[in-house]
């Protein structure tokens, strides 16, 4: 017969386990903690990006058994090649992570991901399941991950029908170097008798001893303004659209060529400039559009035909419509230059 002391023991041995039990499965497993990052807020459809998450028991107990599980939306792809740590069920791509945390431990990690299509992206779901102290059950959380990303459109590769569009853009670059701006000086050079006295610059006349007048460097005279028809037409044809929106304002970009963009719809408007600031601001309005259509086409194209300052236009439209080609044809008689109209269904011609 075992004595008092042994059963005392092992009443205290099993309390002691059932306190562990208990609190493993109610307290310890709530002392772990997710953190979640991305490396990029707007992104293009294909693009890498990198998600980075921090897992933390906070606790003083070691949890020998915690599991990170990501569901992630059907927009969104895994990228990574380790292929026993992810799998796919009813659309949705899951990455899983098993691991030990001891006390006050924090692991971190990257997932690669990217995303199929353009929109403003929800990554998905997270699962923490740890182990209680036993080892017989599990307790499982769930919370969404609070991270949204703008994918922007994909831009438009090279094609027949943007041939005209680098024509009226070469046509431009040639207009550009018309005048001078006297805020803009390069140097100095001697005065020859054929420039005005107010080139004159007298600091460097008293410094050198002799007349020399200021070489100011040359502006950009023209600008670009694209104006984009928002209208909830076929699905292909209003991604197509913006697509061409998107890689119209690269190439302006590339050419450093002042533009704004001008739209009927939530696709709205923005001022003169270039840079990556400008262009990141429109690219973030791409991906968010949801073709919602506010004001008629011609009412954005007869505004601009009463502005009669000499710029390029070039405009994005589902369909060459009478509608388009008659409003392109009163931009063109105001401003003198040619106006280029981009279909997302018949490609690209000229007004």
């Amino acid at each position: 017969m075992p004595g008092p002391i042994l059963i005392v023991s092992l009443i205290c041995v099993i309390a002691a386990l059932a306190v562990a039990e208990f609190l493993s499965l109610r307290i310890w497993n709530r002392k772990v903690t997710v953190r979640c990052s991305l490396d990029m807020n707007l992104v293009e459809p294909g693009e890498e990006v990198t998600l980075r998450y921090r897992l933390c028991n906070t606790g003083f107990c070691p949890l020998p058994s915690v599991s990170l599980s990501f569901s992630f939306d059907q927009t969104v792809e895994i990228l990574d090649a380790n292929l026993h740590e992810t799998e796919k069920k009813s659309g949705r791509e899951f990455f899983t992570v098993n691991t030990c945390l001891r006390p006050h431990r924090v692991q971190r990690g990257t997932v690669h991901l990217a995303f199929r299509e353009r929109g403003v992206h929800e990554l998905g779901r997270v699962y923490v399941e740890c182990g209680d102290f036993l080892g017989l059950r599990s307790a499982i959380r769930a919370f969404d991950i609070p991270i949204s990303t703008v994918c922007t459109a994909r831009p438009v590769g090279e094609t027949l029908e943007l041939e005209a569009l680098g024509g009226l853009l070469g046509d431009i670059s040639v207009r550009r170097f018309i005048m001078e701006d006297p805020s803009l000086i390069l140097g100095y050079r001697e005065y020859t008798g054929c420039e005005p006295m107010k080139s004159i610059s007298w600091v460097q006349t008293a410094r050198t001893g002799q007349l020399m007048v200021k070489n100011h460097d040359f502006t950009v005279d023209t600008d670009v303004v694209v104006l984009v028809d928002i209208e909830a037409t076929r699905r292909a044809v209003a991604e197509r659209c913006l697509s061409l929106t998107r890689t119209v304002c690269d190439e302006l970009e590339h050419r450093r060529i002042p533009y704004s963009v001008y739209s009927n719809g939530d696709l709205f408007s923005t001022r003169k400039g270039e840079g990556r600031a400008h262009m990141f601001e429109i690219q973030r309005r791409i991906g968010v559009s949801r073709f919602l259509r506010h004001v008629g086409i011609s009412y954005i194209l007869n505004s601009h035909a009463a502005d009669s300052r000499s710029r390029g236009y070039i405009i994005v439209a589902p369909a060459l419509t009478e509608e388009i080609t008659a409003g392109a044809a009163k931009i063109q008689a105001a401003t003198g230059m040619r106006v280029c109209v981009l279909s997302g269904e018949e490609g690209l011609c000229d007004a």
